[in-house]
Formats: C-alpha cells, sequence, structure tokens
C-alpha cells in the first residue's frame, strides 16, 4: 500500500519573509528621513530665535532728558497674534515659576538691571539664587512682560549682560 505524504503548507511569514524584511527596511528609512528631516527644522528655528535677539542699545528719548534701555526685548507671543507653547526639553527650558536652573540667575541678574527687589536670598543677599520664586515672577512680569522664558530669551539676556559688563 502507498503511503500518502503530508506535508504542512507553508505559513504567512515563510512565504513572504523578502518582503516583510523589505518593507521593515523602507519603514525604518522613512522614520529616519523624518527624524532628521524634522531636527534640521528644529535647528534652524533656534538658530533664527538666537540671531533675531537684539544686540544693540536703545537710546530713548522723553521729553528734555533721554536714557537707554537695555540692548535685550523679549519677544512677544502676543504681538504676532499666534500663541506658541514653548518646547520643554531636557534641558530644563522653558524657564518658568517653580524653576530651579543655573540660567535663572541670568534673568535674575537682568532684572537687577531694572533695580527690581527680588529679595535677600543668594551668596550676594540681592536675591539672585537661581530659583525662579514669586519675586522673580513678578518683577519679570513687570518689566518683561512675560513669565515663562525660553533658551534664545536667556541668551538674549546674557548677551545683554555681557555687553553691559555685568
Amino acid at each position: 500500500m502507498k503511503q500518502k505524504s503530508t506535508t504542512a503548507n507553508p505559513s504567512f511569514m515563510t512565504k513572504n519573509k523578502d518582503l516583510i524584511v523589505v518593507g521593515g527596511v523602507i519603514v525604518v528609512l522613512a522614520g529616519a528621513a523624518t527624524a532628521y528631516y524634522f531636527m534640521t527644522k528644529k535647528k534652524e528655528k533656534k538658530e533664527a530665535e538666537l540671531a533675531s535677539a537684539s544686540s544693540g542699545v536703545t537710546t530713548v528719548a522723553s521729553g528734555s532728558s533721554s536714557y537707554q534701555t537695555p540692548p535685550f526685548i523679549p519677544s512677544s507671543s502676543t504681538s504676532s497674534g499666534s500663541s506658541t507653547k514653548p518646547v520643554i526639553t531636557k534641558t530644563g527650558y522653558p524657564i518658568k515659576y517653580g524653576s530651579r536652573h543655573p540660567d535663572v540667575k541670568i534673568l535674575q541678574r537682568y532684572l537687577k538691571i531694572y533695580k527690581e527687589d527680588l529679595g535677600k536670598t543668594g551668596p550676594k543677599r540681592d536675591g539672585v539664587d537661581g530659583q525662579f520664586g514669586p519675586k522673580t515672577s513678578r518683577a519679570a512680569q513687570k518689566r518683561l512682560k512675560k513669565t515663562v522664558f525660553t533658551q534664545a530669551d536667556i541668551a538674549g539676556m546674557r548677551k545683554a549682560l555681557s555687553s553691559l559688563g555685568k
């Protein structure tokens, strides 16, 4: 008697192994290209923000006297009409109420140009302690009309402080 041999039908995976591998490679390459595109756009946006930071000292005349404003004027999202939410990164930005970051000291030193009262904390007892608290928030809102600061804002303040020798 003749024995009948039965073989199992190959599965979908074994039939289409090459097609699945090629498809996976295409998906990975498309993802890498998309990530590269968005990373370059983000880098271009940061460079544009840094380039747009004001670097000169502005002289303002009022009546018979004139005075100079510090060279940094923060960018205002309300004047452009579109509200852009700051991007939170692992570097501690955006700097806002409750932040503890070395760049908060830059903001506080910048606010001291305006003779703002930041309290009696910090090593020099002048309020420059690196903690974004209620007094720093009030002073920033009063003088700079904002309470959330991006890396570009802090870079502008750093540049202003260095140009003023502080």
